[in-house]
């Protein structure tokens, strides 16, 4: 009787186990921080050892991969980044120092995402003119594989 029950139980947690999380449909961007970040702020202790870039739990998306100083924005998110489906990209719009017209930027998220609930979205190397600069307005909207708006959320400036 107790192995039956044993058996039961194993069972019971291992169907628990292997559940699918429904898939998300939307998502809110709770708030956004936007600041410049300089590329040492990035640099963690294992980088000086490996020489490769540890992100940690930390979702980073630049324009320029190859370039970590710019301007930022933290997307806050009310739900775990790695919940989102697979192929999820963001698309960024932004007025910036560089042009009088609005700029826009996909980023493509990866594949292998970290338990955390923040995307830094990063406007690097000749997508971002000096230090002092500041954007005008910005406008982020999240979207699944098959183009779907997941989220969408834009500065108070954006409206105008």
């Amino acid at each position: 009787m107790r192995i039956l029950l044993l058996a039961l139980f194993s069972l019971l947690c291992i169907s628990c186990a292997t559940t699918k999380r429904p898939v998300l449909t939307n998502v809110a961007i709770l708030d956004i921080k936007p600041r410049y970040i300089e590329a040492e702020a990035f640099k963690r202790a294992s980088e000086y050892l490996t020489g490769k870039e540890n992100l940690g739990s930390r979702v980073i998306v630049r324009t320029d991969k190859s370039e970590r100083a710019g301007y930022y924005f933290a997307l806050i998110l009310d739900e775990q980044v790695r919940d989102l489906p697979a192929g999820t990209y963001i698309k960024g719009e932004f007025y910036t120092p560089n042009s009088l017209d609005s700029q826009e930027h996909t980023f493509q998220l990866p594949s292998k995402l970290p338990k955390s609930k923040e995307i830094f979205v990063g406007l690097t190397g000749e997508d971002w003119p000096s230090q002092s600069a500041t954007p005008a307005a910005w406008r982020f909207t999240i979207l699944n594989s098959n183009g779907e708006v997941l989220g969408t959320k834009k500065s108070y400036l954006w409206s105008f």
